[in-house]
């Protein structure tokens, strides 16, 4: 029985018929897997940056805003999503105003007090700061799902120091 396998298997010792074709069958699926991965990756890197920027112009607009408290958190609530204080277009799909906070401007230490470390330039021991921030639930191709991973929800915040009002 073993020399009957042993002589069917010497049979294809010399023979480089179909060598690629095998090859390729064999590597096809890693390189499908690896591409699909950098195409999901570089999605939620993007969508990352866009959200960042948006948080970043909202806070730098709450930074110099001078008018009122809750006209100004409307406008930069709309910039953050939309680019824009009035109208403009989402910058990332389904990510509304609603889901940018903004916390009211509070009053920080200059300088850490247990570490003594300087966290802001300033003349005084205090400065005015503002925070955006927002939290988004990444919508996955399926890759993401399918490798077991849970969703992807996409943190990200921003302060600024107040100059305005």
């Amino acid at each position: 029985m073993f020399i009957k396998l042993r002589q069917f298997f010497q049979g294809f010792q010399h023979d480089e018929q179909g060598a690629a074709l095998v090859e390729i069958a064999i590597v096809t699926p890693f390189v499908l897997l690896l591409a699909a991965g950098v195409f999901e990756f570089s999605n939620i890197f993007n969508t990352r940056l866009l959200l960042e920027a948006g948080v970043e112009d909202a806070s730098r607009y709450m930074a110099r805003c001078s008018s009122d408290w809750n006209t100004c958190k409307g406008y930069a609530q709309n910039l953050a999503a939309n680019g824009a204080v009035q109208g403009g277009t989402q910058r990332v799909t389904g990510w509304t105003p609603d889901q940018v906070t903004i916390n009211p401007a509070q009053s920080l230490q200059a300088i850490d007090p247990t570490t003594g470390a300087q966290l802001y330039l300033s003349s005084t021991g205090t400065v005015v700061v503002v925070q955006v921030s927002t939290a988004y639930s990444y919508p996955t191709l399926g890759l993401w799902s399918y490798l077991g991973f849970a969703n992807l929800t996409l943190n990200v915040s921003h302060q600024e120091r107040v100059f305005g009002w």
